[in-house]
């Protein structure tokens, strides 16, 4: 399941005869769902009144959220905060960050469920016009549609998408950054929304990012990578653990630092694999083109083994070997076809290392 879309945080909310929408939210403490306060009704319903449902997909049940506590609900700034058990899904609330200081012109997505197909999510994409941060309030608009369709006010087809969570996309990465409350006049004009931030509920928000600040950007994406990395190591070290090894042991040889060592590890492992299925295309589709590329390959293998498998004293000294023997090769398979457009010598490099035909122990 892909986690990582506005879909995936949506929810449905009935009140005291209200629909609207909401969005999931993990918190300090606990789990929540964000909503306007207008979904609940002109007044502080009973939390009993409340019933929050959740699909897995726009075509799926509904499946019921329970709903534990009413913890926020502010009406100058129509939000509702409500706390609920969700034990079963934890996971899914951790693929999404939080994000404050949005700028103007950002793109954002939105989802969330129409008076006009209640039964049915539909996401939605837009723009930041404008925000003012210091009341928590920025207004948005639609990008490419519009609310004023067939004859109906804008008003009447927005209905429905009231506590719609608003995000931003950054590295392909949801930040939540606010909620709708309202079109803007009743027939929409200009398909403008009205929107509150997360400011209002940041005491019980654990770490948000803040988009306007480049510094604090650049760390959270570094640490995204390294998160990323990690992950992609630890799966890959359980299917092909001695080819991991190897080739893990031999990076920490060609590179000093640790961190660097399990970077070019991750991204090597992305692309060997990403190479090796279009090998097999090769060998399937061209067994000729195939056979001269092995060809090539079996005529370096003592060569690799004899003149550039060493001990060696600075990782440079690796480096600089591995650099002209793949070099070689590339000369080599110039003879070849380019219309494969791979890398054929950074390929059989990855592999040589990972099952210790090109081997580098580092002298103590």
């Amino acid at each position: 399941m892909t986690y990582n879309l506005a879909e995936k945080y949506c929810v449905r909310i009935k009140s005291n005869g209200n629909t609207g929408s909401g969005v999931l939210l993990p918190g300090k403490e606990s789990f929540y769902v964000l909503t306007a306060a207008h979904c609940l009704g002109k007044t502080l319903p009973n939390i009993s009144d409340i019933v929050i449902e959740k699909q897995h997909d726009y075509t799926s049940d509904f499946r019921v959220i329970t709903s534990i506590e009413i913890k926020e609900f502010n009406i100058e700034h129509d939000f509702a905060l409500i706390e609920i058990d969700f034990d079963n899904e934890e996971r899914l609330l951790y693929q999404y960050k939080l994000g404050r200081g949005v700028l103007s012109e950002n793109e954002v997505k939105f989802c969330g469920y129409q008076g006009v197909s209640v039964n049915q999510y539909r996401p939605f994409t837009g723009k930041i016009l404008s925000v003012s941060e210091d009341i928590g309030r920025f207004k948005i608009t639609l990008a490419g549609e519009t609310f004023d369709q067939g004859g109906e006010d804008g008003n009447y087809l927005a209905k429905g998408l009231s506590g719609s969570g608003v995000f931003i996309y950054r590295h392909n990465s949801p930040f939540l950054i606010g909620i709708l409350n309202s079109v803007i006049t009743d027939k929409a004009w200009n398909d403008d929304i009205d929107c509150c931030s997360i400011k209002h509920i940041e005491k019980y928000i654990s770490e948000y990012v803040d988009l306007s600040d480049f510094e604090s950007l650049k760390k959270w994406n570094e640490n995204l990578e390294r998160e990323r990395t990690d992950r992609e190591i630890e799966a890959f070290k359980k299917e092909n653990s001695d080819f991991f090894q190897k080739l893990y042991r031999k990076n920490n040889v060609l590179y000093s630092d640790v961190s660097k060592a399990n970077s070019v590890t991750a991204k090597q492992i992305r692309k060997f694999l990403a190479m090796k299925d279009n090998i097999r295309t090769i060998e399937n589709d061209y067994p000729i083109l195939y056979s001269n590329f092995k060809n090539i390959v079996k005529r370096f293998v003592d060569q690799v083994e004899d003149d550039y498998s060493r001990n060696v004293t600075e990782s440079n000294e690796a480096i600089n070997l591995k650099m002209d023997l793949q070099n070689q090769l590339k000369t080599q398979f110039e003879v070849l076809p380019n219309f494969t457009k791979l890398d054929l010598s950074e390929y059989q490099i990855i592999e040589w290392l990972g099952i210790c035909t090109l081997n580098f122990v580092k002298n103590d």
